[in-house]
């Protein structure tokens, strides 16, 4: 479904269960509802990159790089993963784009990686862009299976070559797709977007 064509479908339920006798404040809701899905998503960087507990955002010490460099030689049964996503987010609307939460799913070189939710609050002034924070953590030890070994091990090379040890770094970029859906309070009632919004990235390589 076309994603304004699901906005519409969305607004119309929200009718559906709002009082005919609507606040100022409600309709507010609604249309920033309505703005929120109809923004503008684009990458801007990861940031608060941290694996194995270090984090490999602020480089690397003398002792961190050979416990780096062992752990990415495999034979861990644990390897946590943390960072932030920032994306921009550019409202093209007349009035302000409102966001009280967001589901995701993250896919990196078509391996699943992670899915989740955040109570993240934003409002986007009209005619603005804003940087909407992602966090996320999971342990990648538990995706080191199969097929999906090699993938996934190259997106961690690239995460610490970040820090600035090359020898890490995969010789390919790590393609990068999220999924994304709001979620919205409108008259003290929880809405989700009934579409996903893809945002696709890549990260790392020589």
């Amino acid at each position: 479904m076309p994603r304004t064509l699901a906005v519409i479908a969305m607004v119309l339920s929200i009718g559906a269960i709002v009082p005919a006798a609507t606040s100022c404040d409600v309709v507010r809701q609604v249309a920033g509802t309505y703005n929120m899905v109809n923004c503008k998503y684009d990458f801007r960087s990861l940031s608060n990159i941290s694996v194995a507990g270090i984090n490999v955002s602020r480089g690397l010490s003398p002792l961190d790089a050979p416990r780096i460099l062992g752990l990415l030689a495999g034979g861990t049964t644990s390897l946590p993963v943390g960072c932030t996503v920032n994306l921009d987010v550019q409202n093209p609307g007349v009035s302000d784009a409102i966001l009280n939460g967001m589901e995701y799913v993250l896919a990196i070189d078509g391996v699943d990686f992670t899915s989740g939710s955040v109570s993240q609050q934003l409002s986007i002034s009209p005619g603005t862009t804003d940087v909407l924070p992602l966090s996320m953590a999971f342990d990648v030890a538990t995706l080191l299976r199969g097929e999906s070994r090699d993938a996934v091990m190259g997106v961690v090379r690239n995460l610490v070559a970040m820090s600035g040890l090359a020898a890490a770094g995969n010789s390919e970029p790590s393609r990068v797709t999220l999924n994304i859906r709001p979620s919205f309070n409108v008259a003290g009632r929880t809405v989700v977007s009934p579409v996903f919004i893809p945002v696709n990235f890549s990260f790392g390589g020589k």
